[in-house]
């Protein structure tokens, strides 16, 4: 074998020998993973470009138990050994991910190039954090979970304990997590039995490089939280998401008219809210038929003749969006439509405010001054936990103590036209 690469046959033989031993280096380690039996060929895939969730296959990878060296017994089936071929294309890292089956693991040692095979001790992540990031999107970031452990004071018996309620939890740095900041709250466990938890004030661990100065490099965040109550106005038990309704981005675009004759250009507007306050984002516009409306940013004209679905997209999450269908009459139609429509379009009331809410009447989607009939048609509603008063067109509904089980019911009458809207009296957040 260590002659391999020699060409006797030749009178000038290899002048290089650090390539020879490379050479036959690679030549036994290949013939390594042809005779073992722990092999995974196909399966693992590792995250081609930090953070971004783009897993590409390897070949092979040789998978082997960790051992303690204290007892010489395995850790765990959780944690693995990873041995890859010479010509794996990327230096393993710490905080680097890999993906098999289901399961994702983190690299939470490295060899550092010590010898000319790469090889990375992984944990399997047994949990996954779920969050939103600033425009409402959901978050599912695998990650650890594991035990608080603590020692008694007393040198002669060591005994180890685990700290009440507290947990360390170890995720991918990246991107996403950086944004979780202190007192941040999390779910875990199964629906039924949801576990609510906390990040304590001084509870991130994210501050060691693996590149010296470079304060973005790869690395793995610790999170110590505790255990923490559970808030049921809030929080998304089912799917496990905590301060939903911090994160609740709607689009209102009731404002438009519904009703246009042909050949109208014109412009869509569309308001954002987070929660009750408005903010400014960036809103996309179709249509779901551009041969009757066509639009162009928020521009639109109609064409034809029919009806066209228009949709308001928030360019940040295309989860939250609003939509109207909009009429275009035929040219000399005598047809009158009239429709009433609120603003703000707000579903809900927050326990402790007040909702201000205008009523107003569209004739063939033209603004009417008419008066408009507003009455409440709760049912089920304890009258004492709100106080509804009517203004002309307009209307305030005060929400003086939640309640989730029916909603407050305002119904809307103009002649024939009658429309009825509904309130969800929120708790606080």
């Amino acid at each position: 074998m260590a002659l391999r690469y020699y060409k006797s046959s030749k009178p000038t033989r290899v002048t290089n020998p650090t390539k020879s031993y490379y050479d036959d280096y690679v030549a036994i380690c290949e013939q390594t993973f042809d005779n073992a039996p722990n092999v995974i060929y196909n399966e693992i895939q590792y995250e081609a470009h930090y953070g971004e969730r783009d897993f590409r296959p390897i070949p092979m990878v040789r998978v082997d138990p960790v051992v303690n060296y204290n007892t010489g017994m395995q850790v765990g089936n959780d944690y693995k050994v990873f041995i890859f071929t010479p010509d794996f294309p990327v230096e393993p890292y710490f905080g680097m991910k890999f993906k098999w089956g289901r399961n994702y693991y983190l690299v939470t040692n490295v060899d550092g190039g010590a010898g000319l095979v790469a090889t990375a001790e992984v944990r399997r992540c047994n949990n996954t954090l779920r969050f939103f990031d600033e425009n409402g999107n959901k978050i599912y970031e695998p990650c650890i979970i594991d035990q608080v452990l603590r020692f008694t004071n007393n040198n002669d018996t060591m005994t180890i304990v685990t700290g009440k309620a507290e947990q360390y939890v170890w995720c991918q740095r990246n991107s996403r997590t950086v944004k979780i900041q202190p007192n941040d709250r999390f779910l875990f466990g199964v629906p039924e039995q949801r576990i609510g938890f906390r990040l304590y004030a001084g509870g991130l661990g994210n501050s060691l490089n693996t590149i010296t100065g470079d304060d973005n490099s790869p690395s793995v965040t610790q999170f110590y939280m505790e255990e923490y109550e559970m808030d049921y106005q809030q929080d998304d038990i089912i799917n496990g998401f905590a301060n939903v309704n911090r994160f609740e981005y709607s689009i209102d675009i009731s404002e438009n008219n519904t009703f246009y004759d042909i050949g109208i250009k014109s412009q869509f507007n569309a308001v954002v809210y987070k929660g009750k306050d408005i903010v400014e984002k960036d809103i996309l516009w179709k249509s779901s038929d551009e041969e009757v409306i066509s639009i162009n940013g928020n521009e639109f004209e109609t064409l034809k003749a029919g009806t066209a679905k228009i949709y308001a997209i928030m360019a940040d999450n295309k989860r939250v969006y609003g939509s109207m269908t909009i009429t275009v009459l035929e040219e000399g139609s005598a047809e009158t439509k009239y429709d009433i429509l609120v603003s703000p379009d707000i579903d809900y009331v927050l326990e402790g405010e007040i909702l201000t809410v205008n009523v107003d009447l569209y004739k063939n989607g033209i603004k009417q001054d008419d008066l408009i009939e507003i009455v409440d048609v709760s049912l089920d509603v304890p009258r004492k936990n709100y106080n509804l008063v009517v203004n002309g067109n307009s209307f305030t509904l005060e929400n003086k103590k939640f309640y989730l089980l029916h909603p407050v019911k305002v119904q809307c009458t103009w002649g024939d036209v009658v429309k009825t809207f509904e309130f969800t009296l929120r708790g606080l957040y």
